[in-house]
């Protein structure tokens, strides 16, 4: 009997072990990660893989944590980008997207999001509901203004908007609606709004 209960301790542990261990790896391919437990796949990184659409492989690893997706080409999320309900960081910067990806809007776990140099026209007012926002980086995109509903992401720490061309009237009203927020903005123009 304390032969087979030593023995279920041993294997207990190591599992527990290669959990952890899992935890922290950052898988660089999806080859990568079905070699493992889809249970086990907290980190992904796909970037510059010249993705043009979103692989649905990815939606077996429910307990994603972390996306890395920058330097392809993508212009849209899939619907079901909603069922990640423990992504926190997810980095889409570098891609090709002209529309905010309204899906983003119902992943209310994400801490961090990276949506840099893309072609965004729009930041529309759902972003508010990203109730757990730490870091919004939309720098160098076309958009020409912020929601109002973004005074609601109360822990918002860092707002990256360089390369964006607003004008100084537009960096005021954005500093109020967000005084507790460190921005990082271009110098403003004097062009219109």
């Amino acid at each position: 009997m304390k032969v087979n209960v030593g023995l279920f301790l041993v294997i207990f542990l190591i599992q527990t072990l290669n959990s952890f261990s899992q935890e922290n790896r950052l898988f660089e391919s999806l080859e990568e990660t079905s070699l493992v437990s889809s249970d086990s796949v907290f980190r992904l990184d796909l970037s510059k893989n010249k993705l043009t659409e979103f692989p649905i492989e990815i939606f077996k690893y429910k307990n994603l944590k972390e996306l890395y997706l920058s330097k392809n080409k993508l212009t849209n999320l899939p619907v079901e980008f909603n069922e990640f309900k423990k992504l926190e960081i997810l980095d889409l910067s570098k891609n090709e997207f002209s529309n905010f990806p309204f899906p983003l809007c119902s992943v209310v776990s994400l801490r961090q999001l990276f949506l840099g140099r893309n072609k965004i026209t729009v930041i529309p007012e759902c972003i508010g509901q990203l109730h757990d926002l730490e870091v919004l980086d939309i720098w160098y995109n076309q958009i020409n203004g912020l929601p109002d509903s973004m005074s609601r992401l109360k822990k918002l720490k860092n707002l990256d908007v360089r390369g964006v061309n607003f004008s100084h009237k537009t960096q005021a009203k954005i500093r109020s609606l967000l005084p507790w927020v460190k921005i990082e903005f271009d110098v403003g123009c004097d062009c219109g709004g």
